[in-house]
């Protein structure tokens, strides 16, 4: 059997030529085998680190296990949030608070490699620019900011810092936050906040990529139940399913719910987490990963001791709940990447829905 290896002048080196290495000179030929060790290693480091979260104030990767936990980031002053990978892996946008001591103030975006080198701050407006969410093709970035004077969804063009406003012109009132891009580049989904007495409650819209053709995603929730919050919603990779968190606050006590919404269909709520970890639960940022056949989600037991957040994996088909941090730190907003090496495109592995524990929400 005859191995090739690429040198950087691409020339081929052989099995035969690594044995006359070895008898001319033994002590070149280790040097020549440890290099190759740490080049495997190097690549190894990319491929597992698939997971993007925020561990208190800095960003950190880990892979889908929990293990090979690497911080990015070293804030003293400021506070990152709200990691996104880009499409092909290689970049991560996230939100910077320019002084952790004062979050609601002043946060800007930022974007960096996967590694963390080469930072490039995108916005410097000194309001609250927050939750990127990458376009397909890795060149534009969706975003909640307050520089027209409430919350709205804008986007930016990374090579040019152009940035357009998509919601918030038909109603001076209105406010939509948190938007997330469709694997296909077509559609943003986003949060709405609904007007009316009292304290107003949150849904789930979605619109064209162009800001055009704005609807909710199912009906507003009914005033007279209380109110009801829906946040951070995320696509799924196939395109037919929606991920959210929905909390509704009732007399008798909160009933909290992650949502997969097929788009027009009934809402599915994956009550397998609420049976094994009880009810007295928060939600800070869930994702999809491994094209829609499990997902990210970081909880905290507010019943338990010492309560923080860490990340859990659900997979669907088994229902199968693995935690994947237990670190004294808060383990939040994480984000999940197919990156370049990718052997299987986003939407071409099918989700066996029929398999998730739901409730209809026609018999809620």
């Amino acid at each position: 059997m005859n191995f090739r290896f690429l040198t950087a002048t691409q020339k081929p080196i052989t099995m035969v030529s690594i044995l006359a290495l070895v008898v001319i000179n033994p002590f070149k030929t280790i040097i020549f085998w440890v290099s190759c060790l740490l080049l495997f290693m190097g690549a190894m480091v990319s491929v597992d680190a698939k997971i993007v979260f925020r561990v208190d104030d800095d960003i950190f990767v880990m892979n889908d296990e929990g293990t090979g936990r690497r911080r990015l980031t070293h804030n003293t002053t400021t506070k990152d949030s709200y990691p996104r990978w880009a499409p092909d892996g290689t970049k991560i946008a996230f939100t910077r608070y320019m002084d952790k001591e004062k979050i609601q103030t002043s946060s800007e975006l930022f974007i960096m490699n996967a590694d963390g080198t080469d930072l490039q701050r995108l916005t410097d407006n000194n309001v609250a620019d927050a939750n990127p969410s990458w376009s397909s093709d890795g060149t534009q970035i969706a975003f909640t900011s307050l520089r027209g004077g409430k919350l709205d969804v804008f986007v930016i063009d990374v090579a040019s810092q152009k940035v357009t406003q998509l919601t918030g012109f038909d109603d001076a009132k209105e406010q939509s936050a948190a938007p997330d891009w469709s694997s296909d580049g077509t559609m943003l989904t986003f949060e709405r906040f609904i007007q009316g007495p009292g304290i107003n409650s949150k849904t789930i819209y979605v619109m064209d990529a162009d800001g055009q053709h704005q609807r909710p995603l199912l009906p507003d929730p009914e005033i007279g139940d209380g109110p009801t919050f829906r946040f951070f919603p995320r696509w799924s990779a196939d395109r037919q399913h929606i991920l959210f968190y929905e909390v509704q606050w009732l007399d008798g006590g909160d009933v909290k719910h992650l949502i997969a919404q097929s788009l027009g269909a009934a809402k599915k709520k994956i009550t397998d987490i609420n049976d094994r970890l009880g009810n007295n639960l928060n939600i800070a940022g869930t994702s999809w990963m491994e094209n829609d056949r499990a997902m990210l989600i970081s909880i905290k037991q507010n019943d338990k001791p010492n309560a923080n957040y860490d990340l859990y994996r659900y997979t669907f088909d088994t229902r199968g709940l693995k935690r994947l941090t237990r670190d004294p730190s808060d383990e939040k907003w994480p984000d999940w990447t197919e990156g370049e090496f990718s052997v299987s495109p986003h939407g071409k592995l099918p989700t066996q829905w029929g398999e998730v524990k739901h409730t209809d929400h026609k018999r809620q």
